[in-house]
């Protein structure tokens, strides 16, 4: 694949939370997860499963767990207080889980020199295993891009109380993680939203970095608590400067 078709593929993808409900060929759902399997890994462990939920019945089940986990946000997060119930899974043809096995962080550099030597590998090892599952579900979504199906990276799977109910409705082997879920479907409507990400000049630094793009930390207080402040860099990629009075 060209280098600007691929681009174009990244640019096409949206959250899509919004599906019409018509059946996705398992042939494509294949398809998704065969990019998945390829993704790279560390000490080529590839410690990942994944969990397909088509049935109606079953799909019923996991978006019940999924609306108490917003029930959850809206009562105990401070800042999701209007977190949405995910019905809209309802209308997907397929939902992923991506699980991972941390059986495998012990493939990871480890080291028993020292107590604080042992304390950084060990540290390392967390990050490389959700950055060799990361590259998977970044795999799928591209995939699913590029078929022409829409997806969204669904977090909250992850959460303990969340993550417990799903192995249970999903029988999945108490050892693995369920780190996030992934709807398959046919997005409702083919207008794209505004989203725009930051300049590349603003998010690249040649050598060292260059402190004259470092985001303040005012402009961080701002972007989590002023609601406008988010919808404008949502939509020009930019945090706004504060207007003096």
């Amino acid at each position: 694949m060209e280098y600007d078709s691929l681009l174009s593929v990244i640019k096409r993808r949206r959250s899509i939370r919004s599906y019409r409900p018509d059946p996705v060929p398992t042939e494509d759902i294949m398809k998704v997860l065969e990019a998945a399997r390829w993704a790279p890994s560390g000490n080529n462990s590839q410690p990942w499963e994944f969990v397909v939920v088509r049935s109606r019945e079953k799909m019923r089940q996991v978006v019940g767990i999924f609306a108490e986990q917003s029930e959850r946000l809206r009562k105990y997060s401070d800042n999701f207080k209007h977190a949405p119930n995910k019905s809209y899974l309802l209308n997907a043809a397929a939902l992923v889980f991506v699980c991972g096995d941390p059986r495998f962080k012990s493939a990871y550099p480890r080291s028993s020199s020292d107590q604080e030597m042992a304390k950084m590998y060990r540290e390392n090892a967390e990050n490389i295993y959700i950055e060799t599952v990361s590259a998977a579900v970044c795999n799928i979504i591209l995939a699913a891009t590029s078929l022409g199906l829409g997806t969204v990276w669904l977090t909250g799977s992850a959460e303990s109380i969340t993550g417990r109910q799903l192995k249970v409705a999903l029988k999945v082997p108490e050892a693995l993680d369920i780190l996030c879920c992934i709807p398959l479907g046919y997005p409702s409507s083919d207008k794209p939203s505004p989203r725009t990400p930051r300049p590349l000049e603003d998010v690249v630094h040649f050598d060292e970095f260059d402190d004259k793009k470092w985001r303040s930390d005012e402009d961080v207080k701002r972007f989590v608590g002023e609601p406008h402040v988010w919808s404008e860099f949502y939509r020009a990629g930019r945090i706004p400067s504060v207007v003096s009075q």
